[in-house]
C-alpha cells in the first residue's frame, strides 16, 4: 500500500467512524489497543492506527535495548499503564497521562528557553524561530517530558500538540466542596492562573492523528529515565576529536583572501582553533541557496581548503535546504521537492529516498570530497505566526511522498540532519555541524543547536532544558557591549557542547571590536585593548583544550551509557530538593560543575548539590554539598567546581587537533578516594570505534600513586600521562 494510499485510507475510516455516530466513543475515554513492553523499563502503548511519518520511523539508529537493559533498577512507574488513556474529538487525537503525586514536578519538551519547570503550564510544542515566553516553541521542540516521581514519557508525533501539564481540573473528579469565597479586585488576580484540582494529568492535545504510540519510560529516577530515552534514540553521537575544539565563523560577506587572513591572524595569536566556518556570502545566491562557490569572492575554492588544512583548520560551510533556481540541484529535484517555494527556493522533500539521495550525493561529490568537513544547516525552523512575512511555506503544502506541510515543518531539520550526515557514513568520516531546528530522538545525529536568541538567562536555560531530552545547545558568541560580557559570553561558550564564535556581522575579527555596531564602521579598538581581548580569548580556549580529553570521554557515555554530556543537575542529583529550581549551573562532564557570572556580573551564589562535596578548580578550597555560597572573579573566569573524590585528566593545549595529535597529561587528584577514571582513545575521525576499534584508559588512584592500564585493540596512542598531581585541598571557613 503506497503512502499516498495510507493517509488516504486513515483519512476515509476516521469519516467512516465519525459518522457512524459513535458519539460515546469520541467523547469518553479509551485505553490503548496495545501494550508491549520493549526493554526493561520501556513501554510502549498504541492507540489506533498511528501516522507512518512519524520520529520513530526516521530513527537514525535503533533502539539500545542491550544498554537499557543494564541501567540499574526495576524501571517501574508510579502508575497503572492501564490509565494512559485516549479519546478522538472534533478532528483531533488527546493522551491523557495520569500526574497526580502532588509533590513531583515536570521537567523537559525540549530546547525550551522560557521555562525550566513546567508543571502548571500550556505548552505548543512547533519548530519556530523565536521563542513565545514559556510556551515551549523553540528550535527544538519535544513531546517528551520527564517527572521526578521517576519515569517520563514520549508521544510519538510529528504535529504540533498543545500540552497541558497538570493544570486543568477534570469536571468528573473536581475536589469535593468549593474553594472559600474570595472577592478579587484587581486586574492581575483577577486573570491569574488557578491551580488545578481533582485528578491531574499531562494533556496532550493532537490534531489530524487517528492512532498515536505512546512510549513509556522508568526509573527509579529521573536519571535513568533520561538515560533510556537517549538510549532509545539509539545513543548519543560522538564527534570527531577537532570537533571540541574552537570554531569560528567570519564575516557573511568575506571573501577568500580575508577568510584567509583571519585564519592567519587566529594562529599569529595563538588563539587555537580547530574549525574555520563560511557565512552565506561563498555562494553566488544565498537566500535560497545555489550551493555553488561564487567565483568573484572565492576564485579558487580546493586552494582554500588546502590552504586552511596546511593551517591545521576543518572548513564549515553555511547553507540551508531551500534550492535556488540557478542551483545544479533545481531541475533534479522539481519533481521531488514540496509545491510551494521559500525565497522563490524550491523545498527538499527528505521523505523521498531519491531525493535526499540527489542532496546528499551532490554534498558528496562538490564538497565532502574535496575536503568540505561539516555544514551550517539554517533556516530549517518556522517563523513565529507574528511575522507577517515568513519564510515557509504553509501547511497545506503538498510533497511528493505523501507527508504534509504540517509533518514536514516539524521533521524538516531532522530530515536535513540525516541527509548530509549520510554522506560522512559513506566515507567513514565523523563531522561536526549547526543546525538550527530539531526534534525527539535526534541525540544520534552530530549536530549542535543555535538560535538568535542571545539573553544570558536564556541560553542557560536551554541549555539545561536541552539534556532532559537528550539534544545538543551551545551559544554562540557574536557581539556584546562591554569587555566583561565579551568574557562571560566566550567563558560560557567554552563549557558548552560546541564552542563557537560566529561572527557573521562583522567584518573584522571580534578581537579588534566586540561591539557590534561599531565593528560594522571599522570602528577598532585602541591595540593594547585589542591586546587585552585576544589574551582574554587565548586563555578560555586553552581551558576548554586542557578539558578536551576529559570531554571527549563525556561523548562516550553520551553514546553508550545515554548521559548528556552537559546537562541539568538534576540528572546527577535527582534526590535534591533544592534543584529543582536551580536552571543557571550545569554539569560539564562527568565531574564538573559549571556556574557561569551572567551578563557583564563578575560574582554569583553557587549552589552544590547535597550528595557530594565540591573542589574550586581555581583555589582547590572544598565547599560542602548541600550549601549555597558566594563567588566572585575577573571577567571570564567562569567558576567551575569539581566532585570530591575525583581523578581530572588536564591536559597541555594544542594549537588545533591534527589527526596524529598526543595529549600529554596530568592527572589531578582530588581526595583521598577518588574514582577511577576512564579516557577513550581511538582515530579521533572514523567510525572505527564502533567495530571495537577504541582503547580504555583506565586512570585509578590508590595507596598514594597513580596508574594507568589500557585495554582495546586500537594500536595508536592519543595520552600520554606525564604527571599526577594531588592539589592540597583546604577546607571552606567562613
Amino acid at each position: 500500500m503506497s503512502r499516498v494510499y495510507n493517509s488516504l485510507f486513515v483519512a476515509f475510516t476516521f469519516v467512516v467512524f465519525v459518522t457512524r455516530g459513535e458519539v460515546c466513543a469520541q467523547t469518553s475515554r479509551l485505553q490503548g489497543d496495545d501494550v508491549s513492553k520493549l526493554a526493561n523499563g520501556v513501554w510502549r502503548i498504541r492507540f489506533g492506527r498511528p501516522e507512518p511519518d512519524v520520529p520513530a520511523a526516521f530513527r537514525q539508529r535503533e533502539a539500545m535495548t542491550g544498554q537499557i537493559n543494564g541501567i540499574g533498577g526495576a524501571g517501574q512507574v508510579p502508575f497503572a499503564l492501564e490509565t494512559v488513556l485516549f479519546r478522538r474529538a472534533s478532528g483531533r487525537l488527546v493522551v491523557y497521562i495520569p500526574c497526580n503525586l502532588p509533590e513531583e514536578e515536570i521537567y523537559g519538551f525540549g530546547l525550551d528557553p522560557g521555562a525550566y519547570r513546567q508543571k502548571g503550564l500550556r505548552k505548543y510544542l512547533t519548530v519556530s524561530a523565536q521563542t513565545w515566553k514559556e510556551t515551549g516553541a523553540s528550535h527544538g521542540p519535544v513531546p517528551f517530558y520527564v517527572s521526578t516521581a521517576g519515569y517520563g514519557v514520549y508521544v510519538d508525533t510529528a504535529r504540533v500538540p498543545f500540552v497541558h501539564v497538570a493544570r486543568l481540573t477534570p469536571k468528573g473528579s473536581r475536589t469535593n466542596g468549593l474553594a472559600k469565597a474570595q472577592l478579587e479586585t484587581s486586574e492581575t488576580a483577577l486573570y491569574a492562573g488557578k491551580e488545578a484540582g481533582g485528578q491531574l494529568e499531562v494533556v496532550f492535545d493532537i490534531p489530524a492523528a487517528a492512532g498515536v504510540d505512546v512510549y513509556i519510560f522508568g526509573g527509579p529516577t529521573l536519571r535513568e529515565v533520561v538515560q533510556r530515552y537517549i538510549l532509545f534514540s539509539g545513543g548519543g553521537c560522538i564527534p570527531p576529536m577537532w570537533g571540541l575544539g574552537l570554531k569560528y565563523r567570519t564575516y557573511t560577506k568575506a571573501d577568500q583572501s580575508t577568510a584567509l587572513d583571519v585564519a592567519r591572524a587566529l594562529r599569529d595569536f595563538e588563539i587555537p582553533c580547530d574549525m574555520f566556518g563560511l557565512e552565506p556570502g561563498w555562494q553566488t545566491h544565498a537566500y535560497s541557496s545555489s550551493l555553488v562557490w561564487s567565483p568573484e569572492r572565492f576564485p579558487d575554492p580546493d586552494g582554500l581548503i588546502s590552504q586552511l588544512d596546511s593551517l591545521g583548520f576543518r572548513l564549515n560551510l553555511w547553507e540551508h535546504a531551500y534550492i535556488h533556481p540557478s542551483s545544479p540541484l533545481f531541475d533534479p529535484l522539481g519533481d521531488r521537492s514540496g509545491d510551494y517555494l521559500v525565497w522563490e527556493g524550491l523545498v527538499v522533500d527528505f521523505v523521498d529516498t531519491e531525493a535526499s539521495r540527489l542532496f546528499a550525493d551532490f554534498h558528496d561529490v562538490q564538497f565532502v570530497r574535496k575536503g568540505v568537513t561539516g555544514f551550517k544547516l539554517d533556516e530549517c525552523d518556522r517563523q513565529i505566526i507574528t511575522d507577517t512575512k515568513p519564510f515557509n511555506y504553509p501547511y497545506v503544502t503538498s510533497f511528493p511522498s505523501g507527508i504534509d506541510g504540517d509533518q514536514m515543518t516539524q521533521l524538516y531539520g531532522y530530515l536535513y540532519q540525516k541527509a548530509v550526515y549520510s554522506v560522512f557514513r559513506k566515507h567513514n568520516l565523523r563531522t561536526w555541524g549547526d543546525v538550527r531546528a530539531t526534534g525527539a530522538l535526534a541525540a544520534p545525529l552530530p549536530f549542535s543547536l543555535y538560535s538568535d536568541a542571545y539573553g544570558f538567562d536564556q541560553y542557560l536555560r536551554q541549555l539545561v532544558n536541552a539534556s532532559f531530552c537528550g539534544l545538543l545547545w551551545s551559544p554562540e558568541v557574536r557581539r556584546a557591549k562591554s569587555f566583561e560580557e565579551l568574557a562571560n559570553r566566550v567563558a560560557m561558550s567554552a563549557f558548552a557542547p560546541q564552542m563557537c564564535l560566529n561572527i557573521w556581522f562583522a567584518p573584522n575579527p571580534i578581537w579588534l571590536q566586540y561591539d557590534g555596531e561599531k565593528n560594522r564602521v571599522s570602528e577598532l579598538l585602541p591595540a593594547d585593548e585589542q591586546t587585552r581581548v585576544a589574551d582574554m580569548i587565548r586563555e578560555i580556549v586553552n581551558l576548554r583544550m586542557s578539558l578536551l580529553p576529559y570531554f571527549y570521554s563525556a561523548f562516550y557515555d553520551y553514546r553508550y551509557q545515554g548521559i548528556p554530556p552537559t546537562r541539568s543537575l538534576l540528572i546527577d542529583a535527582p534526590h535534591d530538593q533544592k534543584l529543582l529550581d536551580v536552571d543557571n549551573q550545569f554539569m560539564f562532564g562527568k565531574s564538573l560543575l559549571v556556574a557561569p557570572f551572567m551578563g557583564s556580573a563578575s560574582e554569583r551564589e553557587v549552589y552544590f548539590p547535597s550528595e557530594n562535596d565540591w573542589v574550586d578548580y581555581r583555589t582547590s578550597i572544598v565547599y560542602k554539598g548541600g550549601k549555597s555560597y558566594q563567588f566572585a572573579g575577573k571577567p571570564g573566569e567562569i567558576p567551575i567546581f569539581v566532585q570530591l573524590n575525583t581523578l581530572l585528566p588536564v591536559a597541555r593545549p594544542l594549537q588545533h587537533v591534527g589527526p596524529d595529535a598526543m595529549f600529554e597529561i596530568m592527572v589531578r587528584v582530588y581526595g583521598d578516594a577518588p574514582s577511577p577514571f576512564t579516557l577513550y582513545e581511538d582515530d579521533g575521525e572514523t567510525f572505527d570505534f564502533e567495530k571495537g576499534e577504541r582503547n580504555r584508559v583506565l586512570l585509578e588512584w590508590s595507596k598514594g600513586k597513580g596508574s594507568v592500564s589500557r585495554y582495546g585493540r586500537f594500536e595508536g596512542r592519543r595520552y600520554q600521562i606525564n604527571e599526577w598531581h594531588k592539589p592540597r585541598l583546604k577546607v571552606f571557613t567562613p
